[in-house]
């Protein structure tokens, strides 16, 4: 066989395993794996992760008493349209005393608000705040078939945050708290229009741009460099056909060089899925009032787990920092001593 046939056949072999491998990565990662209601149909049949086993004390244990805390409680189910169409799905929670201050909470990769934040909604219900829990595009119950990883779910937002701005008619102190992905889409969202209501954004173990981070991870699982980046650039490709946008398109990093809303980054120093050189990176490009907390000895999403109170102590000082509208307790407002 000549030579210039055995190169064609090595490049045509190359560009068939690149394009099966960028159709594979675009499948695993942007697609949605469980359908609309999924995890809702698995609860009615006690079979959701709110009844797996758990250990005693573990984070797990913790978070499935507050989801079930939170069933309980009178909440309200709201939606939004997206900007293509979509029906977004979320939970609000009220608080049961007068306020003037409500969180708007985003969850992190292939989750959804009941899961990710059930435990810190109960901690900031508490505290005297208004919650409300979405469910981004192509998870929970929210409508979609392809994630947004903060490119599209920024627009989403944004429109949930004019939502809160419209039924509260300004009057009301607006934060954002996300986690991972969540966090990477408020970050993303700090550079838009937002109505001077929006006092501070919470972010916890946020990427730079999905880019950066699908590199890391195909890195980390030790592909091979020369298949990794024109497989992960084809799949940003397909993704920019189906989906509507690529991976390298929308940058948290960048998008905080832009913003004047205060920012709190969190990360733990032993994550090994979001790597904390990225929230630095963060912090170093943010342009406005800025704090980071590195956590020792927590993993991805794994903070206040590891470090709960000084979390909570943590996150209430940076809002009142922030907030003119200081919430009362049950108990401040009757002129009693908070215990």
């Amino acid at each position: 066989m000549k030579k210039s046939t055995i190169v064609k056949w090595a490049v045509g072999l190359y560009g068939v395993c690149t394009g099966i491998s960028a159709c594979k990565i675009f499948q695993y990662a942007v697609k949605r794996r469980r359908p609309k209601g999924w995890e809702e149909e698995r609860r009615k049949q006690k079979k959701s992760w709110e009844y797996d086993a758990a250990e005693p004390g573990s984070y797990l244990e913790v978070l499935q008493k507050k989801s079930l805390w939170l069933r309980e409680q009178r909440k309200e189910h709201v939606s939004i349209l997206s900007f293509d169409g979509l029906s977004l799905k979320g939970i609000f929670l009220p608080a049961e005393q007068t306020s003037e201050r409500v969180l708007l909470v985003v969850h992190g990769y292939q989750s959804e608000g009941l899961r990710d934040f059930s435990a810190l909604t109960a901690f900031y219900h508490e505290q005297g705040y208004h919650v409300l829990m979405v469910d981004d595009r192509a998870h929970g119950e929210s409508d979609g078939t392809y994630l947004g990883f903060g490119c599209l779910d920024r627009e989403d937002c944004y429109r949930w945050v004019h939502y809160l701005e419209d039924r509260f008619e300004g009057k009301y102190a607006i934060f954002l708290h996300g986690i991972s992905m969540g966090a990477s889409t408020v970050l993303m969202t700090s550079s838009m229009n937002l109505p001077s209501s929006v006092k501070g954004i919470i972010a916890d173990c946020p990427y730079t741009s999905i880019w950066e981070e699908m590199k890391y991870l195909a890195k980390r699982k030790k592909k091979t460099g020369f298949m990794l980046y024109p497989a992960l650039k084809l799949a940003s490709k397909i993704c920019k056909i189906v989906a509507g946008y690529e991976f390298d398109e929308c940058s948290a990093e960048e998008e905080v060089k832009h913003t004047t809303i205060p920012i709190f980054l969190i990360h733990g120093d032993e994550d090994h899925f979001v790597p904390m050189r990225m929230s630095q990176e963060i912090y170093d490009s943010c342009a406005s009032e800025k704090e980071i907390w590195i956590v020792p000895h927590a993993h991805h999403a794994d903070s206040y787990h590891v470090a709960r109170e000084e979390y909570e102590g943590r996150v209430m000082s940076f809002m009142e920092q922030w907030d003119p509208h200081p919430a009362k307790t049950e108990g401040e407002k009757n002129g009693k001593q908070k215990i």
